[in-house]
């Protein structure tokens, strides 16, 4: 396979689910992880032959995907992953703080001492041993948590999308592989301020500790990518007069 076809994904078909659903998690796999990296293309026929199944179900989850805005199909048989954008990023976070701290607020009141014990339990589980893609689930099953019971089907639905396109994100500055200890820390205290503003059971505070978190956040990433993207300039402006 050409080194742009995704050459970190593994077959999926002696695996038993859904085809379409294994494919979906393998290429969103990848694509969270970086083996498939935005801007890059990769064909179709290149990851139904990595991937050990037929095209159809290749093509579904592709098209799952673009729904997600994770990739951008073109007219022929290729894809590319949709590279990073902060006003992507703004746009996913806007829908994001519309929707979480109202349903975590509404969830609050009768949240009970058990559920709140849970919570925190989550956060010391997740942040306590960080060990690289064993982070991430936990992560999100938290965030998941807290919007609960007042989330409705229609609202899991809708974040869920939000979640997988702003992981992407997420991973490029949250990286607990980079330097564990002081990431562990960090995102710990940020979790507890969630969790024990949940200990209150009032609304308006639980709304105001998940929208700072979700802002914090989206700042944070905000002027990380602009970093990146100012470091990749001085690369090839040394390249220009090496």
């Amino acid at each position: 396979m050409d080194e742009h076809d995704g050459r970190g994904m593994r077959s999926v078909a002696s695996q038993k689910a859904s085809a379409v659903d294994l494919v979906l998690h393998e290429i969103r796999r990848s694509i969270l992880s970086g083996e498939l990296p935005p801007g890059r293309p990769f064909t179709v026929p290149a990851l139904t032959e990595q991937l050990g199944v037929s095209h159809v179900p290749v093509r579904e989850a592709l098209r799952q995907l673009e729904a997600q805005g994770l990739i951008t199909l073109s007219p022929s048989r290729s894809a590319m992953v949709t590279p990073l954008d902060p006003d992507d990023l703004r746009a996913i976070y806007r829908l994001r703080t519309t929707v979480e701290p109202e349903l975590a607020a509404l969830s609050a009141p009768d949240r009970t001492d058990a559920e709140i014990t849970q919570l925190d339990g989550m956060v010391r589980a997740t942040f306590g041993d960080v060990l690289g893609e064993q982070f991430w689930a936990p992560h999100r099953e938290f965030h998941a948590r807290m919007i609960e019971p007042a989330a409705s089907g229609w609202d899991r639905r809708m974040l869920a999308p939000l979640w997988d396109a702003s992981e992407r994100y997420t991973r490029l500055v949250f990286d607990p592989v980079e330097a564990p200890d002081s990431f562990a820390k960090h995102r710990a205290h940020a979790h507890d301020e969630i969790v024990d503003a949940a200990r209150t059971r009032d609304p308006a505070t639980v709304r105001d500790a998940v929208r700072e978190h979700l802002e914090n956040n989206l700042t944070t990433m905000l002027r990380e990518m602009g970093s990146l993207d100012a470091s990749r300039r001085r690369l090839r402006g040394g390249d220009a007069t090496a």
